[in-house]
């Protein structure tokens, strides 16, 4: 579990949000058996889709979606405004140099291409937006995205940092400046405050609420709290029915090894279905295709 703060400051001028996301960046390490790079990407987008969960509309659903020519491949991030989220990444174990600081190379790793923002609000059709990756370190991206998409200046800051035992810290913080007649002195103080934060140093010396007020450069915020959770959304039954799209070639071949796995790709569970189950997802899938016939 996470712990998420947001709020308002300068009278509303400007909304921010701060996780800390070590827990869940490291629960998804466990599940889908990560490398250390891996996690740290993953974990970089998991994190800014955290910070935005207080800004969803109710019953809103926000996917990220990274498609680099990188080693990560696809990298997916999706929050609900229940506050819960869940990830993937397509290489799960993968390293490359560091780069000219020393630190994982998230550029590198993510290559050119582009940021999908998917936001479910409930209606027949999501509404989808693209922008080009514009630095593949993901919080300049997002921030982008806002920025460009949504007209909402922006930034964010994230960081995930690893020792031996897995994921030392991991958390991210976001800025929206909501009214633009802020003081100009305010919007560069911020800025310049920005320029040399490394959430990873703050991270467990700092609360949450203390990194918020350092670069914000004010003590005065009005402050809410939540929990975050990884929590899927697969289940037996939807893993069941997934069979039905196969061939029945397909099934039928799964039907002589005497069993079927379909393994969710959002949280690494795998269901086992034996050879009953299998031929009632042959028989259902006759069926259908006589229907359409």
């Amino acid at each position: 579990m996470a712990r998420l703060i947001y709020g308002t400051a300068y009278d509303g001028m400007i909304r921010f949000s701060v996780t800390d996301s070590k827990d869940v960046v490291q629960e998804l390490r466990e599940r889908h058996k990560l490398s250390y790079l891996p996690t740290v990407v993953l974990g970089r987008l998991i994190s800014a889709s955290m910070l935005v969960i207080p800004w969803l509309g109710e019953r809103e659903t926000i996917t990220f979606v990274i498609s680099g020519n990188g080693p990560a491949g696809n990298v997916v991030a999706q929050s609900t405004w229940k506050g819960t989220v869940r990830g993937y990444i397509t290489n799960t174990s993968f390293e490359l140099e560091r780069n000219e600081f020393g630190k994982f190379d998230v550029k590198s790793a993510i290559g050119g291409g582009d940021l999908t923002v998917v936001r479910d609000v409930g209606l027949k059709t999501p509404f989808v937006s693209k922008v080009p990756i514009v630095s593949g370190e993901i919080a300049e991206d997002v921030a982008y995205y806002y920025t460009k998409s949504e007209q909402i200046p922006s930034a964010f800051a994230l960081g995930v940092l690893m020792d031996k035992e897995g994921v030392a810290k991991a958390g991210g913080l976001a800025v929206q400046i909501l009214d633009r007649s802020i003081p100009e002195h305010v919007i560069s103080g911020i800025e310049g405050r920005l320029n040399s934060f490394a959430i990873t140093n703050f991270l467990g010396e700092k609360s949450l609420e203390e990194i918020a007020k350092y670069v914000l450069g004010t003590e005065k915020l009005l402050l809410e709290e939540m929990n975050v959770v990884f929590q899927c959304l697969c289940s037996r039954e939807k893993a069941f029915e997934s069979l039905k799209v196969l061939d029945l070639s397909d099934l039928d071949e799964m039907l002589g090894e005497g069993k079927a796995e379909v393994t969710c790709k959002w949280c690494s569970t795998t269901y086992t279905f034996g050879p009953d189950e299998i031929k009632m997802a042959i028989e259902e899938k006759k069926k259908i295709e006589s229907q359409e016939s």
